[in-house]
C-alpha cells in the first residue's frame, strides 16, 4: 500500500512542528530551572559567613624543608673534602660529628661488665648542617653510645635519669621479665640498675620504652649493644651505624636521614679507609621505615642481626624494616671516593649519606676512639 503524495508530505509538516514544539517546551523548563538554581545558589552564598583569609607567611617559618635537596645536590654531585685516606674523622672537632669507629673487645674483669647510661632532655642537637633542635640523649649523644660484651658476661647497666619525666631502657636480648625496661619506670632524679647475662651473641638495640614510646625514641633514645661470641671473630676494623630519622615539625614526614643521629656528617667528615683493609660494619634501623643499607662499588658479607658465625648472603643492599640489624664485611680494592647510603631515594636526599675515602695502604694518623660510657 504506498500513501499519496500530497498526505504524505502534510502529515511529515505537522509532526515537525509537533517536534519542533516539545523541544521549546523542554528547552523552557531547564531555562527555568537553571535560574532558579541560580537565585538559590546567591541566597545561601549571602548568607554563609565569609571564608577565613589564608594565613600569612611567617618569618619563622623553618627553611628545614628546602635544605635536603640543596644537600644532595652538594653531596651528589661535589667530591668530599680532604683527600684519600686523610683521618677526616679524627681531625673533626670532637663534638662535631658521632665517631663511628667501634673500640676493639676487651676481656671483662672477672666476668663482670658495668656501664652508667645518664639521660638528658632538651639538649642542642645538631640534625643537619646548621639545623639544630632540642633532643633527649643518653651521654649526651644521639644516638646513644655503642656498649660492647662478650656473650656470657654479666651486666649491670645503671640508668640515671636526668630528665623531668619517668624514662627506662628495653634491652633486645634474652633476659628475665624484671630487667625488661617496660614496667620498672624510673622517675627524675632516680635510678636503677638492669642486670643480666649478655645473650644472645649479636647486635642488641636497646631504647626507651616509656610511653608514648614513639615519641621517646624518636627524641633521641636509643643505641646499639654488640655481644661478641665467646670464640671472638677475626680482628678488623670496626664500624658501629645506627640509621634514623627525623620529623622535626611532627607531621608524620620525616625532614631529615641520619646515618649516626646527624644528616651528612659523613659526606663533610668521610671515614678514611684502606684499600685491601677488611672491614666489619654493625647496622641497625631505628626509625619506623624501612631502610635499605648500600655500598658503592663492592659487595659485603652479610650477618643477620650478627647472629651467626657464618655470612648467609653476598651482596650491596638489604632492606632492613624497624629494629632489624645487620652485620657486614667487606673492603675495597680500589682506592677512590665511594658513597654509602640507604638506597631509598628520598632518605640519601635528605641525609643518609655519607663517603669511604679509600687510599693504597700508607701509614695514616691514629683515629681517636669514642668515649667510654664504662665506670
Amino acid at each position: 500500500m504506498s500513501w499519496p503524495e500530497g498526505k504524505f508530505k502534510q502529515t511529515s509538516e505537522r509532526a515537525a512542528v509537533g517536534r519542533g514544539e516539545k523541544m521549546q517546551r523542554i528547552l523552557g523548563v531547564v531555562l527555568v530551572l537553571t535560574g532558579l538554581g541560580a537565585v538559590l545558589s546567591w541566597r545561601v552564598a549571602a548568607q554563609r559567613p565569609p571564608s577565613p583569609a589564608p594565613p600569612a607567611a611567617s618569618s619563622q617559618s623553618p627553611a628545614y624543608h628546602t635544605l635536603p635537596t640543596k644537600g644532595s645536590q652538594r653531596y651528589q654531585y661535589h667530591h668530599p673534602p680532604g683527600e684519600p685516606g686523610a683521618s677526616a674523622v679524627a681531625d673533626a672537632a670532637a663534638d662535631a660529628i658521632y665517631d663511628p669507629w667501634v673500640p676493639p673487645p676487651t676481656p671483662a674483669p672477672n666476668g663482670v661488665r658495668e656501664f652508667t647510661l645518664v639521660i638528658e632532655e632538651d639538649v642542642p642537637h645538631e640534625v643537619a648542617p646548621g639545623v639544630t633542635i632540642p633532643s633527649w640523649t643518653i651521654n649526651g649523644t644521639v644516638p646513644g653510645p655503642i656498649l660492647r660484651a662478650t656473650e656470657g658476661d654479666l651486666l649491670r647497666i645503671t640508668l640515671v635519669n636526668k630528665g623531668k619525666i619517668p624514662h627506662t631502657l628495653h634491652f633486645h636480648g634474652i633476659h628475665p621479665a624484671n630487667m625488661d625496661g617496660v614496667f620498672e619506670l624510673v622517675p627524675p632524679g632516680g635510678e636503677f640498675t638492669y642486670e643480666f647475662v649478655a645473650k644472645p651473641y649479636g647486635i642488641l638495640p636497646y631504647h626507651c620504652h616509656a610511653m608514648p614510646a614513639s615519641q621517646h625514641i624518636h627524641n633521641g633514645l636509643y643505641g646499639m649493644l654488640i655481644v661478641d661470641p665467646k670464640q671472638g671473630r677475626k680482628p678488623m676494623r670496626e664500624l658501629g651505624m645506627v640509621m634514623s630519622a627525623f620529623d622535626l615539625d611532627r607531621d608524620g614526614e620525616a625532614d631529615f636521614y641520619a646515618w649516626n643521629g646527624t644528616a651528612f656528617q659523613y659526606a663533610d667528615h668521610p671515614i678514611a679507609l684502606k684499600k685491601g683493609e677488611p672491614v666489619r660494619m654493625y647496622v641497625v634501623n631505628m626509625f619506623e621505615e624501612a631502610m635499605v643499607p648500600h655500598i658503592h662499588g663492592n659487595f659485603y658479607h652479610l650477618y643477620p642481626s650478627g647472629t651467626t658465625l657464618t655470612p648467609t648472603e653476598y651482596t650491596d643492599v638489604k632492606t632492613l624494616n624497624i629494629a632489624e640489624r645487620i652485620m657486614v664485611e667487606f673492603q675495597y680494592d680500589f682506592p677512590g671516593n665511594y658513597m654509602f647510603q640507604c638506597h631509598v631515594s628520598e632518605h640519601m636526599e635528605q641525609g643518609l649519606m655519607g663517603f669511604f675515602q679509600v687510599a693504597e695502604p700508607v701509614e695514616t694518623t691514629q683515629l681517636r676512639s669514642p668515649q667510654s660510657p664504662q665506670r
